[in-house]
């Protein structure tokens, strides 16, 4: 018997979290189906511009419209648990976080950089919980010592990526098989 994860208050019935992959691979289509049995359906906010082309906005706002429309998808299509991947090195950043708090996201979780500040953008009572994607115990030391002296706040949970970065330093056409 499988047994269930815990993140904050949220209980995952079946202990997968489904990785966010960039620009049009992991949306709510996806999301839902991981969230619909089970696990946590995660929609990438990476170039959700480009997926999203409105040629009234430009590519900032394009991508906090286009990462409102994914997670009203996703959440008008299952009542499983549904997260956002925002990486700290997107240029808008902090623009996404506060919308996907803002349309009561379950879960952000964050990496390609240290995500230092993000508990600041909770406000009391948001139902939102953050997950810092690490690479080492040294870089969540880091966050949590951070987290709880300016924000009183600790992760609900850590993603440690491996060595392989879950594929985002890449491979040679030789290591596609080792990976």
């Amino acid at each position: 018997m499988t047994k269930e994860l815990k993140i904050g208050g949220l209980t995952i019935p079946i202990p997968i979290i489904q990785g966010g992959m960039g620009v049009g691979v992991s949306l709510s289509g996806l999301a839902v189906a991981v969230a619909n049995q089970g696990g946590v359906g995660v929609i990438s906010a990476a170039g959700l511009g480009l997926v999203h082309r409105n040629s009234a906005l430009d590519f900032v706002q394009a991508n906090i419209e286009g990462l409102k429309k994914e997670l009203r998808l996703a959440k008008e299509k299952t009542k499983g648990i549904v997260g956002v991947n925002i990486m700290v090195a997107m240029s808008n950043f902090a623009d996404l976080v506060k919308t996907a708090i803002s349309e009561k996201v379950d879960i952000i979780f964050s990496g390609a950089g240290l995500p230092l500040d993000l508990p600041k953008f909770l406000n009391p009572g948001d139902p939102t919980k953050l997950v810092p994607i690490v690479s080492s115990a040294r870089a969540a030391k880091i966050i949590c010592d951070k987290w709880k002296t300016l924000y009183n706040y600790l992760p609900n949970a850590i993603v440690v990526e491996g060595p392989k970065a879950g594929g985002h330093l890449g491979f040679k056409n030789n290591q596609i098989d080792d990976a």
